[in-house]
């Protein structure tokens, strides 16, 4: 009995020294480190407001307040400028009063019927050359070509982009060109302005001096 109670003793003390022994080795419980505070974040930057969207009725109160100002205009008397109008038929206009009275022969006459086309004119390598005439094409004198008008004969050419005419003898065929009726020399060009055009678009108007005075040929 006294055998066992020892050994009971001692497998307790043993047990104990065990739990003892392992609580000292057992780590301490780790403590959480304090959590990192973190900054307040910045308050967002207010987006500035946008600009107020032009209403589209800001170009009819435009429209509106010039219609107001032109009628007060009106109203005190002052005239308002207005973009002058070209009419159609203000060149045709031009062509059909009498024909100016020529520097050499003097005044002139309408004898024919008015024809409207496309003119250009002819020079540089032709200068020089005979003309169905038989006379050279030079740059002085103011002469012309056409298909059917007499050869001699007068003709008053208007350039109906700008009003200017001049009168022409006929001493020359053509154009080659269908699609234009005239052609006219150097100095008839420079007479008309279509130098720089090169084609424009013509009444021509048969003419002769009036009362039969002059001498065509003499241009």
């Amino acid at each position: 009995m006294r055998l066992q109670k020892t050994i009971g003793l001692s497998l307790a003390l043993i047990v104990a020294s065990s739990a003892a022994m392992a609580r000292q080795n057992q780590p301490a419980h780790h403590q959480p480190a304090p959590a990192v505070k973190t900054k307040p974040a910045s308050p967002a930057v207010k987006a500035k407001p946008a600009a107020p969207a032009v209403k589209a009725t800001t170009a009819k109160k435009a429209a509106a307040a010039t219609r107001t100002a032109g009628k007060r205009h009106k109203a005190s008397g002052k005239a308002v400028a207005r973009p002058e109008r070209r009419h159609r038929g203000e060149g045709r206009q031009i062509a059909a009063a009498l024909p100016p009275a020529d520097e050499y022969i003097g005044p002139m006459q309408v004898t024919g019927q008015r024809e409207i086309g496309s003119a250009a004119w002819y020079g540089g390598r032709h200068l020089g050359k005979r003309t169905a005439s038989g006379e050279p094409l030079d740059a002085v004198r103011v002469t012309a070509a056409h298909r059917s008008l007499p050869l001699h004969s007068l003709v008053r050419v208007t350039n109906l982009s700008n009003g200017r005419s001049v009168v022409a003898k006929i001493n020359d065929r053509g154009p080659v060109s269908r699609k234009l009726v005239i052609d006219m020399s150097p100095r008839a060009a420079q007479e008309l302005d279509m130098k720089r055009a090169g084609i424009v678009r013509v009444a021509i108007e048969p003419v002769a001096p009036a009362g039969g005075v002059g001498n065509s040929s003499d241009r």
